[in-house]
């Protein structure tokens, strides 16, 4: 006689082998970022690029126009282009998997398929908290100064929550592009107009009035001010309200997007 199980049995029960799958291709993911170093090295090196070209090419001029320490004021934002390249990197492994036919064979398996994204996305959030903590180290060794250890930590925390927003927004653009070289083309699009007018690297009110507004309250900006005030102990609420309400907001529209792209598309 065949046992029928009560539906909130049933749904738990797919819980739980979802979460078991999403942790079987965390765990793939991770080790795949362990042997292949230079996916690290990556992330590591462009947070060194932004950190040593802004603050010793166009710190001088920056920090005098703007009246603050540059370095200082520089990397907070550092650490969320950081976050976001580790987020754009998410995008073209897995536009790589999709176009070499690696996840064809996840899908003849009988596992959730929400895992093959998920898996990935938590990931390389875990390798940009090694690569945010390495891009700390340096700031340091250049004069940089937290306020505490804590904040420091606060800080990293965000900006690679922030960064794990943005990998959902690449993975559905990777799930529908399917095409590694294109993927990155199109993330250049919205990446670099964000990241370059943005407070990331130099204060809102240094810009022409017609643009502040949207360099103000942009994702990047916001991020960045967060990320700031927790450095340097001056946290402004509103800017930690706004950094997680943009991050809830990536999660919530591009988390389920980009499943959905991906599981009905042949």
């Amino acid at each position: 006689m065949t046992t029928i199980q009560p539906t909130h049995r049933r749904g738990a029960t797919r819980l739980t082998d979802a979460g078991r799958d999403i942790a079987t291709m965390l765990w793939r993911d991770t080790i795949r970022t362990a042997r292949q170093p230079e996916m690290l090295v990556f992330a590591v090196v462009m947070g060194v690029f932004f950190l040593v070209l802004f603050n010793y090419v166009f710190g001088g001029a920056i920090g005098a126009g703007a009246e603050v320490d540059y370095l200082q004021f520089l990397v907070p934002g550092v650490f969320v282009i950081t976050a976001l390249q580790g987020a754009q990197q998410s995008s073209m492994g897995l536009a790589t998997d999709l176009a070499e036919g690696v996840t064809d064979r996840f899908r003849s398996l009988p596992m959730s398929q929400v895992a093959v994204i998920a898996g990935r996305t938590l990931a390389d959030a875990f390798r940009n908290l090694v690569g945010l903590a390495l891009v700390a180290l340096l700031a340091l060794v250049m004069g940089y100064r937290f306020d505490s250890a804590t904040g420091a930590v606060a800080a990293i925390l965000l900006a690679t929550a922030v960064g794990f927003g943005f990998s959902w927004l690449g993975a559905a653009i990777a799930a529908k592009v399917r095409q590694p070289d294109m993927v990155g083309m199109l993330s250049m699009f919205w990446l670099f107009p964000l990241m370059l007018a943005s407070t990331a690297f130099a204060p809102a009110d240094s810009m022409p009035g017609w643009l502040q507004p949207f360099a103000t309250y942009q994702p990047i900006s916001v991020a960045s001010d967060a990320v700031r005030g927790l450095c340097d102990g001056a946290l402004d609420t509103g800017d930690l309200v706004l950094a997680v309400g943009w991050t809830v907001g990536l999660l919530a529209v591009f988390a389920p997007l980009s499943i959905r792209i991906y599981t009905e598309t042949d």
